[in-house]
């Protein structure tokens, strides 16, 4: 005859279900301690980056492809355009719209400083979006945001735009038309 003691203990079923009640406990918890806007500044940062790339590419062969990076209540809209003659005048060959709670953009061109030590003045903006012009190589031409001193200016050096002060969010274009993220320097 067995003993009560040698039939005691969990089942399978009953370890299993204990293991994935604790799962989903923990994945509870761990949603409510972080913060989804922590993401968000390096979620723009690969859209951007994603987004210029794809835009150089398109302007192979033209003269007249631009990037409008514009933040618009809360949403960072980013149109690649050709026949540009403004922010107002364009035909739109690609549009993308990103989240960008708790993200602020600056801009500048031949500044290429790091982001958290020369802060820039140059805030985007509904009104003053940035905008980025490239040649028939893909190589940046000019650009600027819009309504700052200047605007447009040629680029000689590079073009930088700071994402929430921080360096390791921010991106560096080089005059080629290349962007990599992080500091320029």
């Amino acid at each position: 005859m067995r003993t009560r003691r040698a039939l005691a203990g969990f089942t399978v079923i009953e370890l299993v279900i204990t293991i994935l009640i604790m799962g989903i406990l923990a994945a509870v918890a761990f949603s409510r301690m972080l913060d989804g806007d922590v993401y968000n500044a390096a979620i723009v940062r690969d859209q951007v980056i994603s987004l210029s790339r794809s835009s150089a590419q398109k302007a192979l062969g033209r003269s007249d492809v631009a990037m409008i990076i514009q933040p618009n209540a809360g949403e960072l809209e980013i149109r690649t355009v050709e026949d540009f003659v403004d922010v107002n005048t364009y035909t739109e060959l690609q549009f993308s719209s990103i989240d960008m709670r708790s993200v602020s953009m600056a801009a500048d061109v031949n500044v290429l400083d790091a982001c958290d030590g020369v802060v820039s003045t140059n805030l985007l903006s509904n009104a003053n979006p940035l905008v980025i012009e490239y040649d028939e190589l893909g190589s940046l031409r000019r650009g600027g945001v819009t309504n700052a001193p200047g605007y447009p200016v040629t680029v000689s050096t590079g073009l930088r735009l700071c994402i929430n002060n921080d360096p390791i969010v921010s991106i560096c274009f080089s005059p080629t038309g290349y962007p990599s993220q992080g500091s320029c320097q």
